[in-house]
């Protein structure tokens, strides 16, 4: 199979793209990431392997991206000395058209076609998903990011044996021999599943399940039979039983035997009633004792407590007294105290009269200074104004254009600039060298001047008196030019008399006098403000508010200070030591009055409590005598005395009551009622669940005879024997069954070292390329890698690095190629990044491998790195 040329229309994300005259030996298609490469791959299999009318996601993932639109794909291709062309649409009026020289088919019947010349059957879903009819191209067409998990043969594991066979003949023993295997296989699939366990549906299973069901037939007849027997010795038991019941009146002597437990229970019940009686009479007189004992002790307590408030009261009587002498004392240290307060007063006076004189001449020399200080920066202020002044003036007399204005005009003259050279290169410059130059003039007449060239920049005639006219067309795109030139004079004119500037070396020298009028305008504010930073006004008032208090002192005569010492650190001193007496004394009457104040308040506390104390007692007197009025101790006593004795008889009765309940033992008598009671119960009970036993044993027995169930224990038995027998023949048929397929496929595993031969013999000149010494395993049933085997040691292919699988499994795929195109199959491999782990040196290697499986092979390599297949010498598409 060769493919000549690939054209995409509205596929996926390629808008269009067309491929013509690839090779048939190693072709390179290189394009960056998401220029399109693996939808070439998409495109292909869509077009040889996806039906045209087939929907569902595989199918609306070729339409473009977020429009509508109908995916074309157009394959050249030649399969068998034969070229053809394939077309077709998906989505919106799908179509299909496979033409060749003398041919031509359409619709569902290229479907049919494409399937016969490329050996693959179509998936039977409606709705297709992606790698479920690629048949062999599964193989040997390798999507992105899949080279390096083995070789995925799938479905192109049938098309790979069949060359294989084709080559190596009868050694897997042909149709007959394939055929013999599977006659094998089927005679052990009755039997055993694939894994060699006993099948579900297994003759031997069935059989065994037989013989099981027959001997739980067996089993319940013979249960029945033995029910039958156990029915009838049971029903003699139970007329012995109930006859025995009889005989023995066991009915009437429980009723008899409750009765009198009855009547015994009735003569113990009166014994607790006289005794509950008994026991409330005693409970009656032992509140009434309770509630004279009370009464007496509440009378004690009464006496009690009229002693303890007489008491009290006598106690904060001396307390009161002891306080009124200590308040006449605490009174004359508190007169004391004030009359000292007032003696360092009068002293701390005088002393700070003195100090105050010394401080008002320092407060005159410290005002007079601060007036000095302000005068002094009035005028250094009034001095910057005026230096400020013009410069303000300055400012606000021309106007001065800022920074995006400088950058306009830079802009604009920069593109005048360069229309300029430019225009200096296209234009033609033309130099005359006449003998007169007085013959050298322009179209309308005027003298040329000819002493400099001349630049011409658009069409111009020179009338050469005594030679004729000369007409120069300036080439290329110098009119452009000369126009572009006018427009970027005009824009930079325009743009100066907009800022008003001549130029723009004027626009920057302005810009930079006005900086530095700025600067110097910054400056002499910020001196401005350091002179006067509570501002003018402010500092003009505090100016006057100086010397208001200058003249509230002259006036006060704190300048006067003749009468006091010189010192005024012994004046300070002095004024110090007084006001610390003063404080002390203060601090001292302050704690004379606290303490007279705290006693104060303990006077009072005490004679609050002495009245209280004092009216307690009287009234607890008052309640006692009342008390006693009424009924004095004595009596209270007396009634004590005579309740506990009528308690002392109604306890002696209810103790006798307790007597006689307990000699009449009513807990036995309870117990004797009750199993009486339901010994009674229980013979009534028995007896009739015996007669209905008996009945229905009885009425059992006759519908149910012994030899029904005899004859038919003893066909069960002739038929599990015969079932035995039947077992034991497909146990040996099983077993054979088995040993057969065994044999069978041992003899086909030893064929299957040569039927793996020629791909293990393909593989190896490409393997050597890059791994020497070393063979690669398959598996014998899939065909899979398995691993490699190197220096005797065999390494499992899913432990292998990504790039060393990613060799293997390609030089594999070639190897595999190879045969299927020796098989007659379609092959023409095609690789999707395939590479991208495969190291420098080994890239170089890989080059080798692939230069020689496209002696005979079709290759196509899809990559977005170009430079690792420069140097493989094969034609390169750039999308």
């Amino acid at each position: 199979m060769y493919l000549r040329s690939l054209k995409l229309v509205d596929f996926a994300g390629v808008a269009a793209t067309e491929m013509q005259l690839l090779e048939p030996g190693l072709n390179v298609i290189v394009g960056d990431n998401e220029a399109g490469k693996s939808t070439l791959l998409t495109a292909l299999r869509a077009a040889f392997f996806q039906k045209h009318r087939a929907s569902g996601e595989t199918v609306r993932a070729l339409a473009p991206y977020n429009r509508s639109a109908r995916p074309e794909v157009e394959v050249g291709f030649d399969l068998a000395d034969t070229s053809y062309t394939l077309r077709k649409t998906f989505l919106q009026k799908p179509e299909a058209e496979l033409s060749w020289p003398g041919g031509r088919l359409s619709g569902d019947a290229v479907e049919e076609r494409l399937a016969e010349l490329f050996r693959f059957t179509h998936s039977a879903a409606r709705k297709p998903k992606d790698g479920d009819f690629a048949g062999a191209f599964g193989l040997l067409w390798v999507e992105q990011g899949r080279s390096t998990a083995g070789l995925d043969i799938g479905e192109g594991r049938d098309a790979v044996t069949a060359s294989l066979e084709g080559e190596v003949g009868r050694i897997l023993g042909g149709d007959r021999g394939r055929a013999l295997i599977v006659a094998a296989k089927t005679l052990q699939d009755r039997f055993f599943t694939d894994t060699g366990r006993e099948a579900k549906s297994s003759p031997v299973k069935l059989a065994e399940q037989e013989i099981e069901s027959l001997g739980a037939e067996l089993g319940a007849r013979r249960q029945l039979r033995q029910a039958f027997e156990d029915k009838l010795q049971r029903l003699e038991s139970r007329r012995a039983t109930l006859a025995s019941y009889e005989r023995d009146e066991a009915l009437a002597k429980a009723e008899a035997a409750f009765e009198a437990a009855e009547e015994q229970s009735r003569r113990t019940a009166g014994l607790e009633a006289l005794r509950q009686d008994a026991e409330r009479d005693l409970r009656h007189v032992e509140a009434m004792r309770e509630g004279a004992a009370e009464r007496l002790r509440r009378r004690d307590a009464l006496i009690a407590d009229a002693a303890k408030a007489d008491e009290a009261m006598r106690r904060i009587a001396e307390e009161a007294e002891l306080l009124t002498r200590e308040a006449r004392l605490l009174a004359a240290a508190v007169a004391e105290a004030d009359a000292a307060q007032t003696t360092a007063r009068a002293a701390a006076e005088r002393a700070e009269a003195a100090d105050e004189a010394v401080r008002g001449r320092s407060d005159r020399e410290r005002l007079h200074r601060s007036i000095e200080t302000l005068q002094r920066r009035l005028a250094e202020a009034s001095a910057v104004r005026a230096a400020l002044a013009p410069l303000g003036a300055a400012e606000t007399a021309a106007p001065v254009p800022d920074g995006a204005a400088i950058k306009a005009l830079e802009a604009a003259e920069r593109r005048r600039r360069d229309v300029a050279a430019r225009l200096s290169v296209a234009a033609p410059v033309i130099g005359f060298e006449p003998v007169d130059p007085a013959r050298v003039r322009d179209a309308a007449g005027a003298p040329v001047d000819v002493t400099a060239p001349l630049r011409v920049t658009t069409g111009t005639v020179f009338v050469l008196e005594g030679f004729g006219r000369i007409t120069i067309e300036p080439g290329g795109d110098a009119e452009s030019l000369r126009r572009e030139s006018e427009a970027a004079d005009r824009d930079l004119a325009a743009l100066l008399a907009r800022h008003r500037v001549a130029s723009l070396d004027d626009a920057r020298a302005r810009l930079a006098a006005a900086a530095e009028r700025r600067s110097e305008i910054g400056t002499l504010g910020a001196r401005l403000e350091a002179l006067l930073p509570e501002g003018e006004e402010a500092t003009r008032n505090e100016l006057e508010r100086l010397r208001a208090e200058m003249q509230a002192i002259a006036a006060a005569g704190g300048g006067d200070v003749a009468h006091v010492a010189e010192d005024p650190a012994a004046a300070r001193a002095a004024r110090t030591a007084a006001r610390r007496r003063l404080d002390e004394a203060t601090q001292a009457l302050e704690r004379a009055r606290r303490r007279a104040a705290e006693q104060e308040t303990r006077r009072a506390a005490v004679e609050a409590e002495r009245r209280y104390r004092s009216e307690e007692a009287s009234r607890l007197d008052r309640a006692r005598a009342e008390a006693e009025a009424e009924r004095n101790r004595a009596a209270l006593s007396a009634d004590l005395g005579a309740a506990e004795m009528d308690r002392a008889s109604k306890a002696a009765v209810v103790e006798l009551r307790r007597q006689d309940l307990a000699a009449a033992d009513p807990e036995a008598v309870a117990l004797t009622l009750r199993a009486r009671r339901q010994a009674l119960a229980e013979i009534r009970r028995t007896l009739a669940d015996l007669r209905g036993e008996v009945q229905r044993l009885e009425g059992e027995l006759e519908g149910q005879g012994a030899s029904a169930v005899g004859e038919e224990i003893a066909r069960l038995e002739g038929e599990l024997e015969a079932g035995g027998r039947r077992l034991e023949r497909l146990r040996l048929e099983a077993d054979a069954s088995r040993l057969l397929y065994g044999s069978l496929v041992a003899a086909q595993r030893e064929a299957k070292e040569h039927w793996l031969g020629p791909i293990k013999s393909r593989v190896a000149p490409y393997l050597r390329l890059i791994h020497p010494d070393t063979d690669v395993e398959f598996d014998e049933t899939t065909l899979e890698i398995r691993g490699l085997q190197r220096g005797g040691v065999e390494e499992d292919f899913r432990r292998l690095s990504a790039g060393a699988r990613e060799q293997v499994a390609v030089v594999t795929r070639l190897a595999l190629a190879d045969v299927l195109k020796r098989g007659g199959h379609p092959a023409a491999v095609i690789l999707d990044d395939a590479l991208v782990n495969t190291d420098e040196k080994r890239l170089e290697r890989m080059h080798l491998v692939l230069q020689r499986a496209a002696e005979g092979l079709q290759i196509i390599v899809l990559t977005c790195r170009e430079r690792d297949f420069r140097g493989l010498g094969a034609p390169i598409f750039r999308l």
